[in-house]
């Protein structure tokens, strides 16, 4: 049984191999967040630029240290310091070009600091190396992607452990315990595995957010009226709580068209589809940033306001009223609303709430259409003369 499971095991990292190099091109790559790269990318420009300043400053104080690594160090803080100040106008290809540099850097210091550096030198080289460039392979996998990460990050693995296996047979590496071959063979090995790991989980992130967003279009759809694009009942449902959680009033206004299966009746069922589709897009126009619309069913619509003052809502509906008499929309004939007034006071049932709206709707209806009426919890209907 145990066999079987690591058999399957193996399996399954060969899998996953060649997964990540038969990902699909595309833009921006697969596995790849870049927003994250760059916040991530800053915070290690930041932490370089700190370091090499001190690093340098401590190179030329003290004597142990050589030139060449003092003078890396201040290569390194004038590099980061150009990245930090320029940082908002720099183009993305630069900052990738500007990445892969580091990466270069790095590297190329871990190979010089293992081949013709002093052995008092390569500690803090090497330091520097292993610290860094992990990271920057984070940053890589992120902007640049599934493929292209694997294949940076394999590469850098093979050059460190070969560079280390080489430098090995100086014998003055026995000072700093670094004359074993071997050790270039486990840094390759751990680092190629750090890299698979990274780029798998990238992978699964990637897989993960298209799965949530695929869930998003979905739900989008679900809560959306195919004619018109506003929310239907589900998606006005999902509004109320969302509005009945800030423990707040608001107001609420059922809308209308005056006469619509007069409309529908003579001219159409086409006719009465532009002449919802017409009223929906006014709604949208009409409608303040923080106001929920929706098609409440057939031609009668429902707009939720945060904005629970009687004198602002009774305003915005009259402007409502107004422009939709004056819309001039071809194929459709001229039309009005009755508008129905009233606000969810959190203490009742909403459903009691629209039921009172509806009864404003109806008394507008009643007196001639065209019109908006109101009713504000339990108070007598309170008409509202149209202007």
């Amino acid at each position: 049984m145990v066999r079987r499971v690591e058999k399957r095991d193996r399996t399954q990292i060969f899998q996953w191999i060649l997964d990540a190099w038969r990902v699909p091109h595309r833009s921006p790559p697969v596995g790849s967040n870049r927003d994250l790269a760059l916040k991530l990318l800053r915070v290690l420009v930041l932490v370089a630029l700190v370091l090499s300043a001190i690093l340098g400053v401590l190179g030329f104080a003290l004597e142990t240290p050589s030139v060449l690594s003092s003078a890396v160090a201040v290569g390194v803080f004038f590099f980061t310091l150009h990245l930090f100040l320029f940082w908002e106008r720099l183009p993305l290809l630069w900052i990738r070009l500007a990445l892969v540099a580091a990466l270069l850097g790095f590297l190329l210091r871990w190979i010089v600091a293992l081949l013709v550096l002093e052995p008092a030198d390569i500690p803090i080289a090497l330091l520097s190396s292993m610290a860094y460039i992990p990271m920057l392979l984070i940053v890589v996998g992120l902007m640049e992607g599934l493929r292209r990460g694997v294949a940076i990050g394999l590469s850098v693995a093979l050059v460190m452990g070969l560079s280390l296996t080489l430098a090995a047979f100086r014998p003055e590496l026995s000072e700093v315990f670094l004359d074993d071959p071997r050790l270039g063979l486990l840094v390759a090995v751990f680092l190629a595995v750090y890299v698979f790991f990274l780029n798998a989980w990238g992978g699964q992130q990637t897989e993960l957010e298209e799965a949530e967003m695929q869930t998003l279009l979905l739900r989008e759809r679900i809560n959306t009226d195919p004619l018109t694009g506003l929310l239907n009942r589900r998606g006005i449902d999902l509004a109320v709580t969302s509005l009945m959680s800030r423990r707040e009033p608001f107001g609420v206004l059922l809308i209308d068209i005056d006469h619509f299966k007069v409309i529908n009746d003579t001219l159409g069922h086409d006719t009465g589809d532009r002449a919802i589709k017409s009223l929906s897009m006014k709604l949208r126009d009409v409608a303040r940033e923080r106001d929920v619309v929706g098609r409440w069913g057939g031609e009668e619509f429902i707009l939720l306001s945060p904005s629970a003052e009687p004198r602002s809502i009774e305003g915005f509906a009259q402007r409502l009223r107004r422009e939709t008499a004056a819309m001039d929309v071809e194929g459709v004939p001229p039309m009005t609303i009755s508008v129905g007034i009233t606000r969810f006071p959190l203490y009742e049932p909403f459903e009691q709430t629209v039921k009172r709206a509806d009864g404003a709707l109806y008394t507008a209806k009643k007196q001639g259409r065209n019109c908006v009426r109101s009713e504000w919890g339990g108070d007598p209907v309170d008409p509202v003369k149209a202007s």
